[in-house]
């Protein structure tokens, strides 16, 4: 755990800190939930920096090992996660000039 992580503690669960900086969630009771095509906007912007952030990882991974000069130092690469359906759902913000 870190200061820039986020956890998210359901409606009817707990948490808490332990002594040795663990942190313990106690799941309530389970609860009938409608599904509904309503966003959250809290778990919506969870899950959209989570996938930005991700996108941008595989860019650091790639540029860090590589040995093409042109995705190394030229960054002329691109990386996005998709979606079953192939859409898209996050890309990281080093996209190449000529993808606009």
């Amino acid at each position: 755990m870190d200061s820039l992580s986020t956890i998210l503690v359901e409606p009817g669960s707990h948490a808490d800190i332990t002594k040795f900086g663990d942190i313990r969630i106690t799941v309530g009771a389970s609860q009938s939930k409608t599904v509904t095509a309503e966003l959250d906007s809290v778990q919506l912007s969870i899950f959209s920096h989570r996938f930005m952030s991700i996108a941008e990882q595989m860019g650091r991974v790639l540029q860090r090992t590589s040995i093409s000069v042109n995705i190394k130092e030229r960054l002329d690469f691109s990386c996005a996660l998709f979606g079953p359906d192939g859409g898209l759902v996050s890309n990281a913000p080093h996209i190449p000039v000529h993808l606009g």
